[in-house]
């Protein structure tokens, strides 16, 4: 069964109590298992404010020409004389942008500044700076794919997936959503529990976004499919017993395809980054993500000397 093709917006906004309540979580001592726990609860802390409260066409209805007025003079209405009012509104209009930038991905067509800013009301373009990051974190978080500025002087960029993976669940026949940002998710995950990860520690974080292994998502369709037959399949995870347990438990561990396409240190950064949080401040988690890719390069080198 293909997966739906809908989708539902993040608000993507990161309050300043919440930072500095992750920020000092980081400097504590904990026990070696509650140190991970802690840690991974950190990095993903920002996933309990994404929030998919907001309507189905926010970003990915397929309106037509005759659909999108409307739309377009709905927005027009809305007069930015109120901070709260203000940040609402360019929240739509960064919408808006995603909704334009998945039709491109879909199209494998680039988007550029001057047609960016014609799917903003015009009234909001001198914030476009702040509705363009709002759209790409949406696009970087929620879809798992980079919006990468190629051309300095027309200011055209590439919309491309993140981390060097090469596989975004789409398939080739329908206009479906990217699912890379759940993969990423789950890699992250599986890294910052040691390598491994067990299915109830995975659904626990996924939940904090209203992603449930069993109800249908509007990106990512049945949860447990995508990760257990879909993610799988490709060889981007490993589904294995737990050995010992009783009762019987499965944890997921990165498939071969991860460990070829991306890394710990990539995968790390690009959540890291969005959660306000610098990789050098979990210093253990880091260095091991460096030397896990210094150990994959020095390999590679061997191997062409060898050659």
């Amino acid at each position: 069964m293909p997966y739906t093709q809908r989708t539902l917006p993040s608000e993507l906004q990161r309050g300043p109590v919440a930072q500095s309540q992750a920020t000092g979580r980081v400097g504590e001592q904990f026990p070696q298992h509650q140190q991970e726990i802690s840690t991974t609860s950190l990095l993903f802390g920002i996933l309990v404010e994404v929030s998919v409260t907001l309507l189905l066409s926010d970003i990915v209805g397929e309106a037509n020409e005759e659909d999108q007025e409307p739309h377009i003079q709905e927005r027009e209405d809305v007069h930015p004389d109120d901070d709260e009012i203000l940040q609402n509104a360019l929240q739509k209009e960064a919408l808006a942008l995603v909704r334009y930038m998945l039709r491109q991905y879909n199209s494998c067509q680039p988007v550029t500044d001057v047609d960016m800013l014609s799917h903003i009301t015009g009234g909001y373009r001198p914030h476009f700076p702040v509705i363009l990051d709002k759209a790409c974190i949406c696009m970087q978080l929620l879809f798992g794919i980079d919006v990468k500025e190629v051309d300095t002087v027309f200011h055209t960029h590439v919309l491309v997936i993140a981390a060097g993976i090469t596989y975004d669940g789409v398939l080739s026949h329908v206009q479906g959503m990217p699912k890379t940002g759940l993969l990423i998710i789950v890699l992250c995950i599986i890294f910052t529990e040691g390598g491994c990860a067990t299915e109830e520690a995975i659904w626990q974080v996924l939940e904090k976004m209203e992603v449930y292994p069993d109800s249908e998502h509007v990106i990512f369709g049945i949860p447990r499919k995508l990760l257990m037959e879909d993610f799988v399949y490709e060889q981007y995870l490993e589904y294995h017993q737990v050995p010992g347990s009783d009762p019987i438990a499965y944890e997921f561990r990165w498939g071969p395809r991860a460990y070829a396409e991306t890394t710990q240190r990539k995968v790390l950064e690009h959540w890291a980054k969005y959660s306000g949080i610098d990789p050098s401040s979990i210093p253990t988690l880091y260095e091991e993500a460096l030397q896990e890719e210094q150990g994959a390069n020095t390999n590679d080198s061997t191997s062409l000397i060898k050659e």
